[in-house]
């Protein structure tokens, strides 16, 4: 008979408050999935468990198979983050990261691979490095690793080789359209320059310590992101609300912007 109880290596990808004291959350297990859990009386004041059940804590957690839902009964932090949360920018790219985990990770299925991508991605931000390079990277390997890999290589429309002009990129086609054949495109087509088409190569065949080694001035980091979310929202079906908050703080000063 198997145990009632078991340990999960997790990091929180969302919560919302249930009943009066109690909190359902979301987290991604490293083996077993998308779980979601309650943590019973963890608002409370006098919870012990409060701060393990925050998004973006990674913590190994205790926990009790229940009927409906599994329920928290002890943690053992791993990671907090800090200073990730010490920005707005920092924060609002966990947030980002996570609400793409969420969206492509079901629950109880393979997660391995996701939860090391999403682990990596928090570590890197927490380490300081660009909250955009972060994202940019995480957005190409969680595509490749969950099947939606974009075409880079090839034309998805002649299967030739692109030129080195500015090419095509079509979020229905799903990737590049060489310049040859994008006047043939019926629309959603955006342009890709030839440094976004490197750029994205790059990426996505680098692990982020070379990753983070691509110069990005703002008008290549801007043609990245608009590419990479209309892809993403594309394979989804539907927008990313993180990414609203990303767009508000890219408006404000840097000063405003770097202090919570």
């Amino acid at each position: 008979m198997p145990s009632r109880t078991y340990r999960a290596e997790a990091i929180v990808l969302k919560t919302h408050d249930f009943g009066e004291t109690d909190r359902v959350l979301t987290l991604l297990t490293r083996h077993f999935g998308k779980v979601r859990v309650v943590a019973k009386g963890i608002r409370k004041p006098t919870s012990r468990l409060a701060g393990y059940a925050e998004p973006l804590m990674h913590a190994t957690y205790q926990l009790a198979r229940g009927r409906n839902l599994d329920v928290l009964i002890g943690a053992e932090s791993r990671a907090m983050y800090r200073t990730l949360r010490e920005g707005l920018h920092g924060i609002a790219a966990g947030w980002y990261i996570a609400e793409l985990a969420d969206r492509f990770s079901v629950e109880r299925g393979p997660s391995a691979p996701l939860f090391d991508l999403v682990e990596n991605a928090l570590r890197h931000l927490s380490t300081g490095f660009p909250p955009a390079l972060v994202c940019r990277w995480f957005d190409l390997h969680l595509l490749d690793r969950t099947g939606f890999r974009p075409e880079l290589g090839r034309c998805v429309e002649c299967g030739r080789l692109p030129d080195e002009v500015t090419n095509t990129w079509s979020v229905e086609a799903g990737g590049l359209v060489c310049a040859r054949c994008a006047p043939q495109m019926m629309g959603g087509a955006l342009a890709l320059s030839v440094r976004g088409l490197k750029s994205l190569r790059y990426l996505l065949v680098s692990d982020f310590e070379n990753a983070a080694k691509l110069r990005v001035d703002e008008a290549l980091a801007a043609e990245l992101e608009h590419h990479l979310r209309a892809f993403l929202q594309n394979v989804i079906d539907r927008e990313i609300h993180a990414a609203r908050l990303l767009d508000e703080l890219a408006r404000l000063p840097r000063a405003v912007a770097a202090h919570p």
